[in-house]
């Protein structure tokens, strides 16, 4: 088996914890790892797993460090700096190009880090995949998290070798920064397709089931979408509304808040955080797949990541005209299309796939060819792979 050329340390994102961050690196990078085609191993500031990993060791084949930083005590970020550059020092490997890629932008809290990876030699790659101008929803201390990345970005060419960005938008912000100095890369979301069955589907218009997955703040729609499955609900009796997902635990109180007065609150199952596989399972047992979000700056920047899960399975798929979507969906072939902050345009296509099942067979066929064709994990993992050789 050939050797791996490349040891990369990711940071900034838990490989293990589920959510969308840790999904993207994952689909990224365990197809080479796997493979044998890159060593790596993953830095950890603070790990979100409802399934407690520990503080290091190794999992999946990756060396992993969680070093902590306790906000209460201020004088922990000595020790957190402390332990992250060990982890840094002691994960570089003679003989391989050792890379640093870093999820999203530099900042106050990784700042450190990425001048001491540069100086000991790791070539840095960022992975940009939020536009921080537009993030709204956050604490004064990830207000402040957010300014100065703001401004390390503007001088970021100087310390890296590459950027990576998951949507047209980031990656001509990123070529603004760069300003042809560092190459910039644009790698979409990413799917993994071997968690969806594609061995045909037959819908059982009896007992459709509509899917949401994600987080739960303003940006994602779910009032629209909790307004539409109302509107849909008095048309089908037997229909459900499934949401999975974590988010900011005001807007989960919210959510909840408001399917206990909702009249159809027992056809809506609210499942929040599953582990891996019981997330994939309640997936592929849904029949309609909805992407709400609303009609944002923040929206139309990024790309949002559950879309390629949604097509992966192969049935129906409603998404709103934001970002890169349109790119890749056309509506009435692949999914059905609808304008944003719409929860009438949202109830009109959720009823044409409940009047006629079959079109969610016809849709989902196109729509798994889409997610095979430009979001597949095992070839776009090949891309990243030539981004880290070319750095």
């Amino acid at each position: 088996m050939t050797s791996p050329a490349c040891n990369i340390v990711i940071m900034g994102v838990s490989y293990f914890d589920g959510m969308a961050g840790s999904t993207r690196v994952r689909n990224l990078f365990e197809p080479l790892v796997n493979k044998n085609l890159v060593k790596a191993a993953n830095l950890i500031y603070q790990s979100d797993n409802k399934e407690p990993i520990g503080k290091e060791g190794n999992l999946n084949g990756l060396n992993f460090r969680v070093i902590g930083f306790r906000l209460g005590n201020i004088f922990s970020i000595f020790s957190f700096w402390s332990r992250g550059m060990s982890f840094l020092k002691r994960n570089k490997q003679p003989g391989y190009k050792n890379i640093l890629y870093n999820y999203n932008y530099p900042d106050l809290k990784n700042i450190v880090f990425i001048l001491y990876a540069k100086m000991k030699g790791y070539k840095i790659v960022l992975d940009i995949i939020e536009d921080n101008r537009y993030e709204a929803h956050a604490s004064f201390i990830n207000k402040v998290r957010i300014k100065t990345s703001l401004f390390l970005f503007r001088f970021s060419k100087r310390f890296t070798s590459a950027y990576v960005a998951i949507s047209e938008h980031l990656y001509n912000r990123a070529e603004l920064i760069s300003k042809g100095k560092v190459p910039v890369y644009l790698i979409p979301i990413t799917v993994n397709l071997n968690y969806f069955k594609n061995t045909g589907y037959s819908p059982d218009k009896n007992n459709l089931k509509i899917f949401y997955g994600g987080s739960f703040a303003a940006k994602d729609g779910l009032t629209y979408l909790l307004d539409a499955f109302e509107t849909v609900s008095k048309e089908d009796k037997n229909i459900q509304l499934i949401l999975t997902g974590l988010g900011n635990p005001a807007d989960t109180d919210k959510l909840k808040q408001r399917i206990s007065m909702s009249e159809n609150k027992n056809r809506i199952i609210f499942k929040g955080f599953l582990n891996t596989n019981d997330y994939y399972a309640a997936l592929n047992s849904c029949d309609i797949f909805c992407m709400t979000r609303i009609n944002s700056q923040f929206a139309n920047a990024g790309f949002p990541f559950k879309l390629g899960e949604f097509l992966a399975s192969g049935k129906a798929v409603i998404a709103t005209k934001v970002g890169d979507v349109p790119k890749y969906l056309f509506n009435d072939v692949n999914a059905l299309l609808i304008n944003p902050d719409s929860a009438s345009d949202i109830a009109g296509a959720l009823s044409a796939f409940i009047k006629n099942p079959e079109k969610i067979r016809s849709l989902g066929s196109e729509a798994r060819r889409t997610a095979e064709t430009h979001f597949d994990s095992e070839r776009i993992s090949e891309k990243l792979l030539s981004i880290f050789n070319s750095v």
